[in-house]
């Protein structure tokens, strides 16, 4: 029987050789796939590798070094700058003054000069007009319109009385002599003549202006208190105090009239 069994054997071995399909697994069944060998390293690639690899550790560890540093000079500065920004009140208002005081001194000599100006008669001041156009005609008789007029009606001792005359066209632009010799105010008192500025008048005393509709001239006069005589003759004498009238005066053409008063010691004003 055991030679049976061995014939048995040895038969099939041989029918699977001559039909190797015979053994073979069925066309369903599939095995494990043998898992893929990689290839090798060669030495250039593993330490290229390894270059790379400490480069991004070295990065790394400078920009956290970086931004320690930084962290650590921000808080060291700011505690002066706080202290600078936040003063006390009392501190900014004491150092405050004397801080405007030396920018002022600074910007002072940046700062433009005054335009000098040059002194005006004691007596007369004329306003300064455009210059006098060539085509403009001279103003007629009765074609300009004169007014005076003083600053306050009542003048204590020792305080000078100050007077402006005001010249308009009544028409077109026209040339108008506003010069102290041609322009005056006359003081009277009692239906006398007391004082006129044309009186004491030095140099030509010569000023041609346009007149215009809303552009009038002015002059300004001031009075010494003492009376007055044509040619300046004599110094004159101190008036006494009382109720003056006061008008202005170009050739025939005369302003309306204005009243001023001179106060006596002791007296006080209205």
């Amino acid at each position: 029987m055991v030679v049976s069994l061995h014939n048995d054997h040895v038969s099939q071995n041989l029918q699977q050789r001559a039909d190797p399909s015979r053994g073979a697994p069925p066309p369903g069944a599939r095995g494990r796939p043998a898992p893929p060998r990689r290839p090798p390293v060669s030495p250039a690639t593993y330490w290229r590798r390894r270059l790379v690899v400490l480069g991004l550790g070295a990065a790394l560890l400078t920009g956290l070094s970086w931004a320690v540093n930084g962290l650590l000079t921000a808080s060291s500065t700011a505690g002066p700058v706080t202290a600078a920004g936040g003063a006390p009140a009392a501190s900014r208002a004491r150092h405050g003054p004397a801080r405007a005081h030396s920018t002022a001194k600074r910007a002072a000599p940046a700062a433009s000069p005054a335009p000098h100006h040059t002194a005006a008669p004691a007596r007369h001041r004329a306003a300064r007009q455009a210059p006098v156009p060539a085509n403009a005609p001279a103003c007629g008789l009765g074609g300009v319109t004169l007014s005076v007029s003083s600053p306050q009606y009542w003048y204590q001792p020792g305080k000078t009385p100050r007077f402006t005359v005001h010249a308009a066209s009544d028409g077109q632009p026209c040339r108008f002599n506003m010069g102290a010799k041609f322009v005056s105010v006359v003081v009277s008192t009692g239906g006398r003549r007391v004082w006129s500025s044309a009186d004491c008048v030095s140099g030509a005393g010569s000023h041609v202006v346009v007149l215009g509709r809303g552009t009038p001239a002015a002059l300004h006069v001031s009075w010494d208190r003492r009376t007055s005589a044509p040619g300046c003759d004599g110094a004159g004498t101190l008036v006494r105090p009382g109720e003056y009238h006061v008008i202005a005066a170009a050739g025939a053409q005369h302003s309306r009239s204005v009243n001023i008063v001179l106060g006596a010691k002791g007296v006080s004003g209205p």
